[in-house]
């Protein structure tokens, strides 16, 4: 589980998230839902460590990241995994190596070791016979299979995915969402997902949070997202889902 408590952060003298307050449970695929420029994307990049909060907590388990020793927060580093918005595969390794690369920096198995692991994951993720192909001979899809192995190549306990179904069609789309889901559960991993997508949201969101201009303003699931007792997130839902029937309708 990862516990946020009250946190804030400004850039320039302006606050971009309000007295954050949430939780983000084990086994389950967290949302964090909202429009651009809400403050999602900040969020997140607090949460695996890569900008600090103004104040405020952030707890991995029992433990505070802020007073972490630098061993204790490469220790934890091992134990995340990251599926970033465009995949972010090196364009210059093949499939097997984009998967080994984190096993390559953070393990001293050997290349056997390394490459059975990696192909398990692979398996895992339904890619198989592409070990030897580059990125660019995949399609976004493929891609984005390649990018959750790799996150899983550690057998991690928390898995971060940004937008993961950014640039993919809507078939793609939900394929991506299951299998995310499948793994969560699996691997009972705490799983935390950033988009606006409302298919992604009404099919894998087990525990939603709404970010509105910086702050938390509802929590909930995807049961009773279609029904909200927040204006806005009415309104945020009707844009999404108005905005579907428009594209399903052309």
């Amino acid at each position: 589980m990862i516990k946020v408590e009250n946190l804030n952060k400004s850039f320039d003298g302006v606050q971009v998230l309000k007295n954050i307050n949430v939780e983000y449970e084990q086994g389950k695929c967290n949302m964090i839902i909202g429009a651009s420029g809400s403050g999602k994307t900040v969020l997140l990049k607090n949460l695996i460590g890569l900008m600090e909060p103004d104040s405020g907590d952030i707890s991995y388990g029992d433990v505070k990241l802020s007073q972490m020793s630098d061993k204790e927060k490469m220790k934890l580093r091992q134990n995340i995994g990251i599926l970033f918005q465009g995949s972010a595969l090196f364009d210059f390794a093949t499939v097997i190596e984009n998967v080994m690369f984190p096993m390559e920096f953070f393990t001293d198995w050997s290349k056997a070791q390394m490459r059975e692991r990696a192909q398990y994951c692979l398996e895992k993720v339904n890619v198989i016979g592409s070990d030897d192909k580059y990125p660019s001979e995949l399609s976004g899809g493929m891609q984005k299979r390649v990018g959750i192995a790799r996150a899983i190549a550690l057998n991690p306990s928390y898995l971060f995915c940004d937008e993961p179904n950014s640039g993919l069609d809507p078939y793609t789309s939900i394929l991506i969402d299951r299998l995310i889901s499948d793994l969560t559960k699996e691997f009972n991993m705490t799983t935390v997902v950033n988009t606006h997508d409302m298919n992604s949201i009404l099919e894998i969101g087990d525990k939603i949070g709404f970010i509105h201009q910086g702050s938390m303003l509802w929590q909930g699931d995807k049961k009773t997202i279609l029904q909200p007792d927040c204006k806005e997130l009415k309104d945020f839902v009707c844009a999404n889902t108005l905005a579907r029937n428009i594209i399903d309708g052309i």
